[in-house]
């Protein structure tokens, strides 16, 4: 995959769509990862998530028809695809400073984000920690969810949840390689990457908890450590991953099975170092 390439054909993708609905599941098509993967990729080389992307360039061009065309407002909304005037209205406030109503005046300061272009940068200079494990299939017991649900204190419900009622139940059941796991699915389920958090069955179970169990398939993978907080580090290391390991590699990603990341045995409390499990085929 020549991922600068697939980046670009992203943006422009985006630009060509941008008063239709777009499908996170299209733009990670275009570079063959998976809707959560490409979020992460997104994010680090972009400095913005693709939603808040989309946004900005669907609330600049709104800019341009409202003042160089006689459209009403709400027929300008439902063009970039707001459900109503009110939405649209705030939005656009929130990130031109006004109304936009008030923007049809021609002394009105506004912004505008033009279309991003992604160029090549030298890399490969810091190393990449990484190691290849065969694992037989294995069962994941824990919480279901979405994680690009909704934020509760800064973390996806679903983590909230897991690390509020599940996390202190579980520590008993912690086995070699996994203190923590989270499974991802290659697809996703309408532009949501659904994940499993939780540590391998290994025919115990605590009780007072809903549980779910998640069969993953054995794999090879290649295991990837990761120095620094998860959520500081999480973005810039699957693109890392995706963009600089694989291209210089021996091995493509397997899509028929998901993605783990791993807090592993002995990792601290303040999860210094992780890792992210991705499976792999000889390419």
């Amino acid at each position: 995959m020549d991922w600068l390439k697939g980046m670009n054909n992203v943006v422009q993708y985006i630009e060509e769509n941008l008063t239709q609905q777009i499908q996170f599941e299209s733009l990670s098509r275009i570079v063959g990862c998976s809707v959560y993967e490409f979020s992460r990729i997104f994010s680090f080389m972009a400095g913005m998530s693709v939603s808040e992307y989309i946004r900005r360039r669907r609330l600049s061009q709104a800019v341009f028809d409202i003042q160089n065309g006689s459209e009403k407002i709400i027929d300008v909304a439902l063009k970039y695809c707001y459900e109503s005037p009110a939405a649209f209205t705030r939005a656009f406030k929130e990130l031109h400073g006004t109304t936009p109503l008030s923007a049809r005046k021609t002394s009105v300061s506004l912004k505008t984000y033009p279309a991003i272009s992604f160029a090549l940068t030298i890399k490969g200079v810091e190393e990449m920690n990484f190691r290849i494990e065969k694992k037989e299939d294995f069962r994941v017991m824990g919480l279901s969810g979405y994680i690009q649900g909704e934020l509760v204190d800064g973390m996806p419900s679903v983590v909230k949840e897991y690390f509020d009622n599940y996390y202190p139940k579980m520590s008993q059941y912690y086995t070699e390689p996994f203190r923590q796991v989270s499974v991802y699915d290659f697809e996703s389920v309408d532009g949501k990457a659904p994940v499993v958090i939780g540590t391998e069955y290994k025919g115990q179970r605590p009780d007072g908890l809903k549980l779910v169990f998640k069969d993953v398939p054995a794999s090879t993978w290649v295991v990837f450590t990761i120095e620094g907080r998860i959520c500081e580090t999480y973005d810039s290391a699957y693109a890392r991953i995706l963009t600089e390991w694989f291209p210089s590699s021996n091995y493509k990603r397997d899509e028929t099975a998901p993605h783990l990341e791993v807090l592993p045995v002995g990792a601290d409390d303040g999860v210094s170092v992780w890792e992210i499990w991705m499976p792999v085929t000889a390419d």
